[in-house]
């Protein structure tokens, strides 16, 4: 499961590390909680392996749903199920993408008094998660929203201590098999949605102030005294 997450570097820090086109992204600005529903950037890669930052909206919506609050409760996706599941299959296939995120958040505990922990990368600036898109047209045809989902696959070791899910994260050098639009073998696309490396994440508690999407600033993510 994911359902917070935070994005803190700028446009031009994204277009740098992903080699894509922000053209189409106004400012950004840092977003410490990042709730299903907003709008966010996600990178896509065309048929001549041109990459693009664009925002879309958190929360898939399937081509074939008549309302457009249904993307609520499709923010994540499961790996094991990508290719048989009717809400993704089309969009595995042939409509991937990657999302860019700083860390995200996942909470341990009692239910009622779960603790916030913010789990970050150790390696690298940030992380790619595993998406999945879709340009949904209203019935109406007065409305066209791109939405992405993100994709969860098993906990590592070190993860399994907060949850038994994770996103799935991608390496570098597994970007381009991911977002490649040609590339149809979701055999072997499968195999990338793997658990991440455990020494490449690492985590502490913090505020509980998170678990409230009005509050969005620096100190979320800071450590819980």
């Amino acid at each position: 499961m994911c359902g917070r997450y935070t994005l803190k570097e700028n446009k031009e820090k994204l277009e740098e590390w992903f080699d894509a086109d922000g053209e189409e992204l106004d400012r950004l600005n840092p977003n410490y909680n990042v709730a299903p529903s907003q709008s966010m950037p996600v990178v896509g890669q065309n048929r001549d392996g041109n990459r693009s930052l664009k925002p879309f909206r958190w929360g898939l919506l399937p081509f074939w749903v008549k309302e457009k609050n249904v993307g609520y409760s499709m923010i994540n996706a499961r790996a094991e199920t990508l290719d048989s599941k009717k809400s993704f299959k089309p969009y595995f296939e042939k409509q991937r993408c990657l999302v860019p995120a700083s860390g995200f958040y996942e909470w341990k505990g009692e239910k009622g008094n779960k603790t916030p922990h913010y789990i970050y990368p150790t390696h690298e600036p940030l992380f790619a998660f595993a998406g999945l898109y879709s340009m949904w047209d209203s019935p109406d045809g007065k409305e066209k929203i791109p939405t992405y989902t993100i994709v969860t696959t098993d906990a590592n070791e070190k993860m399994k201590e907060l949850h038994n899910r994770m996103p799935a994260m991608l390496l570098k050098e597994e970007w381009e098999d991911w977002l490649n639009p040609n590339n149809h073998d979701t055999k072997a696309l499968k195999e990338l949605l793997k658990p991440f490396p455990d020494d490449a994440i690492d985590f502490y508690p913090v505020s509980k102030k998170v678990g409230n999407v009005k509050n969005n600033s620096e100190d979320l993510i800071q450590p819980e005294q």
